[in-house]
């Protein structure tokens, strides 16, 4: 047994130095593409492309440019610490021992990152992630600083904003037969998020359980419902709240705070999920080995030793959702959500910019409000 370990340990490193030199492979393909890219958008701008027309690889071009970036990132690998081994924080051995000069001069504590091999790479990186996506999206910076006429007009209409309709229902607004306030419906939203928000966590919270691995994961059944749990997880936090709300504005109705109410719950119960189940395993392991130890079960596991743990997090990362919920829920009304955002939207449709300046001042004070006192009560609780 004691011989396995030193080779099982060895199968490992060699894992992760071929995770590593994938990411590498990864990274300078990606620098590749990039450079094809920015080629292929001059060619377009040159003469040349009327004879030549579109900038293609040859049919040999394509095995030169994999076995190329594969050559690189095996070079990155020879002769550096590379952005891959950073990435998977693996360690170098170093040759010889530091001398006396070398520790005076800092040499110890290593090179600034811009000037390691993984420093230079992961800026490179960046700058051309940044300039793809200024080139693809197109992006104008003369269009903020100058602005469209209508722009102008509108704000100019908007402030300053009629506040008439803040407490006395709006006539000309009829919400399911009935007139609503301003105030009437930011109240209705205020509620539509905390009815989600305790509908989701009541459900996360024991789902968080069984999507943690340091709970479930001893025995083949127990890895099959963590990896069940993590799935449901990842796939509904993966679509967005206004989606949700289309399909339970089709299943309910058009308008329906209900169909709010449930696109948000259904997203929480994933977002929260995935917070409580990585928050309880980051929990410290030694006083579920005493309970453990102790012939405690697996329920009594959970109550004496994670529970004590997470709880104060829970709270804060509930609260924090609280405050997301309230801003997503002033939205989902464009995709028929319910909520103040019916009445936004009705004001901005009607041209009534006046009206629909108060509106939007009022969902800025109250999210503005709730932020604050979410802040507050996340500071005591941790």
């Amino acid at each position: 047994m004691a011989r396995m370990l030193p080779a099982k340990v060895e199968r490992g490193r060699f894992r992760r130095r071929l995770i590593a030199l994938f990411l590498d492979w990864m990274s300078w393909g990606y620098v590749a593409y990039g450079v094809m890219y920015f080629l292929n958008d001059y060619w377009w701008r040159i003469p040349l492309e009327r004879f030549y027309s579109t900038l293609t690889l040859p049919p040999w071009g394509w095995p030169a440019a994999v076995l190329g970036t594969l050559a690189m990132a095996v070079v990155c690998e020879l002769t550096g610490y590379s952005l891959g081994e950073r990435a998977l924080k693996l360690e170098r051995k170093r040759e010889r021992p530091l001398t006396k000069e070398e520790l005076l001069r800092g040499r110890a504590a290593g090179k600034p990152f811009w000037r390691t091999q993984w420093g230079i790479m992961a800026v490179l990186l960046l700058a051309l992630t940044v300039a793809l996506g200024w080139h693809i999206v197109k992006i104008d910076p003369e269009a903020l600083i100058h602005p469209s006429p209508r722009a102008r007009e509108m704000l100019s209409e908007i402030f300053p904003p009629d506040f008439r309709h803040f407490r006395v229902p709006d006539p000309a607004f009829e919400l399911r037969g009935l007139p609503y306030s301003i105030l009437d419906l930011m109240v209705l939203t205020i509620f539509m998020a905390l009815l989600a928000t305790v509908l989701g966590a009541a459900v996360a919270l024991p789902l968080s359980f069984l999507g943690a691995r340091n709970i479930m994961g001893f025995s083949p059944a127990g890895w099959l419902v963590y990896g069940v749990v993590r799935g449901f997880f990842n796939i509904f936090r993966s679509i967005e709240t206004m989606l949700w709300a289309v399909v339970f504005a089709i299943w309910i109705r058009w308008g329906s705070p209900l169909a709010g109410i449930m696109a948000l719950t259904v997203h929480t119960i994933a977002a929260l999920g995935k917070l409580y189940s990585e928050q309880v395993e980051g929990i410290d392991p030694g006083p579920v080995e005493a309970v453990v130890a102790a012939g405690g079960s697996r329920a009594e596991v959970i109550r004496y030793a994670v529970l004590p743990q997470v709880i104060p997090s829970f709270w804060a990362f509930t609260l924090y959702r609280w405050d997301i919920n309230v801003r997503m829920s002033t939205v989902i009304a464009l995709v028929g959500g319910g909520g103040i955002g019916d009445m936004l939207f009705y004001y901005k449709n009607e041209g009534k910019w006046a009206l629909l300046g108060a509106v939007v001042i009022t969902i800025v004070a109250v999210v503005w409000a709730m932020d604050y006192l979410s802040g507050r009560l996340r500071e005591r609780i941790t």
